[in-house]
């Protein structure tokens, strides 16, 4: 951690020195977005993300947390993911066709959860004691299509889903296109839809307009 966060400050130093000679003041910007990001996606990730903690008291039960991988995101996503340095094209491509063709069928969503006891973190499991659904704005409910471990690397999550620590386990899920799909669009102010988790820990739910 020492580590990462000295070779950040050193290539904060080298771009400020580049932004201060004449006409580097463009490229400086492309390379700080290179190695730091860019701030258009973490505006787009933080307008399609959700957090949830349950406590018991001063206990903490759970944390949620989603990230909508909407049509908005995934432009976002596929620029950013094209910006970044380390990466070769051959996976570039590969990856991002693989995030915008599951997206393309389902309505899909990052999740990250962290639980205290992780043997509970389990949400890919066919026992799991874990309910997740997506309900509608007119209340029909769906049931994943898959909920998958995360693809990425950890650290492509770092990089993209940053709420999702060390202790959190990552998912990505996926229900039919008609959950967000209501015969009647909701009205001004009522949700899309809400990403419910429930089980014995306690129920949590992520709302998106």
């Amino acid at each position: 951690m020492r580590e990462r966060r000295a070779a950040r400050w050193t290539i904060l130093a080298l771009l400020a020195a580049a932004s201060a000679s004449a006409g580097c003041g463009s490229r400086s910007v492309s390379l700080y977005e290179k190695v730091m990001g860019s701030p258009s996606y973490a505006k787009v990730t933080e307008a399609m993300t959700r957090s949830r903690e349950v406590h018991d008291g001063l206990e903490t039960r759970f944390i949620l947390s989603a990230t909508w991988l909407s049509p908005q995101w995934l432009n976002a996503f596929a620029e950013e993911y094209s910006n970044i340095y380390y990466l070769d094209a051959a996976r570039r491509d590969r990856v991002i066709s693989y995030w915008r063709g599951e997206s393309a069928g389902h309505v899909r969503f990052f999740v990250a959860l962290f639980v205290p006891d992780e043997k509970g973190n389990d949400l890919e499991k066919p026992g799991t004691l874990w309910s997740l659904r997506l309900v509608r704005s007119d209340e029909k409910d769906f049931r994943p299509v898959y909920i998958r471990k995360a693809s990425m690397r950890p650290e492509e999550i770092a990089r993209f889903f940053p709420y999702a620590g060390t202790w959190y386990r990552t998912y990505e899920v996926a229900f039919p296109m008609e959950a967000e799909k209501a015969p009647v669009p909701p009205k001004p102010g009522e949700p899309r839809f809400k990403l419910v988790l429930s089980g014995v820990d306690g129920r949590a739910a992520l709302a998106w307009e």
